[in-house]
């Protein structure tokens, strides 16, 4: 029953999303050029078709996850490593930002910063998998 609510709860979300870009591009709401989206409202509805299209994969394959404590333990070791490469990268932006202002569109420059938070993670989970 779980996991029937889990899978329900993401497609929602998922829809969630296409509403909220249909909603954006009905009415105009951040129009100017997103990334190669051409606004906010495509690229929501673009989120939306992806998470639907992964979500439905993964409902529909058979594989189970293992889930034991040595995964647990390198999972909360990979947290810890990039919780402080964020604080790092967050002090090396201030100390960058002070020598010369950053001239990044804010939501380029947190799309960059999530993307490097993903990348510290699996990068340092794969790496602790070889050794634990």
């Amino acid at each position: 029953m779980e996991k029937s609510k889990g899978i329900i709860l993401r497609y929602g979300i998922s829809v969630l999303f296409l509403i909220t870009g249909i909603l954006f591009n009905l009415f105009n709401i951040g129009n100017n050029n997103f990334f190669s989206f051409g606004s906010v409202g495509n690229w929501f509805i673009y989120i939306g078709f992806v998470s639907l299209a992964i979500i439905t994969i993964r409902a529909l394959s058979k594989k189970e996850i293992k889930k034991d404590e040595r995964n647990y333990f390198i999972a909360a070791k990979a947290n810890r490593v990039t919780f402080v490469l964020i604080i790092l990268a967050a002090f090396v932006v201030m100390v960058c930002d002070g020598i010369k202002t950053i001239t990044i569109p804010y939501h380029m420059f947190m799309s960059y910063f999530v993307c490097g938070i993903i990348l510290a993670y699996l990068v340092s989970y794969k790496i602790l998998e070889k050794y634990y």
